[in-house]
């Protein structure tokens, strides 16, 4: 049967509706696990990369359009992971490529002003290095975060998000906090 023209076409747009939604998903899940599967190299490590483990002095405090959030001394942005539990890192392998750990070599870390220094400690992380745990949460950076100040890991999966001095997750306007399932 012949239509006239523009009759089924809702129909037509939401079924092309539905194939574009599902093949975007599709590719933020691929984006996902580029990521977790690639983030970094040994070599890329040995020189110094931006997500090298490489251990930080302290913890600051960081005037941001989200308001003031956890640094490392050099000012790169640091995170909490949602899945991790009672003070220990769940993130190892691929993620801590991704999402390095902030290492430190100090069991008494300095806590930058602005920041409660009793809410600062550390947990082991391995046989010899230290990650610095704020207020219960273990401490990462982001690879992506590059310069002192990004934020690209920002509500990432609904399960990385910056830090509060108050030691809760920051959660930027507009941004969901119930995981995709990816």
């Amino acid at each position: 049967m012949h239509r006239p023209n523009g009759a089924g076409a809702g129909l037509r747009d939401g079924r092309h509706m539905t194939v574009f939604l599902a093949g975007a998903v599709t590719a933020l899940a691929a984006v996902a696990a580029f990521l977790l599967l690639s983030g970094g190299s040994e070599p890329a490590k040995r020189h110094g990369a931006p997500g090298a483990h490489k251990p930080v002095a302290g913890v600051r405090v960081r005037a941001t359009k989200l308001g003031p959030i956890l640094t490392d001394a050099q000012g790169r942005t640091l995170y909490l992971f949602g899945e991790d539990r009672n003070g220990r890192s769940h993130c190892f392998g691929a993620c801590a490529r991704v999402w390095p750990p902030a290492l430190t070599t100090s069991r008494t870390p300095v806590a930058g002003p602005g920041l409660s220094a009793a809410k600062l400690t550390t947990t082991r992380r391995g046989p010899s290095q230290r990650q610095l745990v704020y207020s219960g949460h273990p401490l990462y950076r982001m690879n992506a975060d590059v310069r002192p100040g990004q934020m690209a890991g920002e509500g990432f999966l609904a399960t990385w998000w910056v830090v509060s001095p108050r030691g809760r997750r920051v959660v930027a306007p507009g941004l969901s906090t119930k995981s995709a399932g990816y």
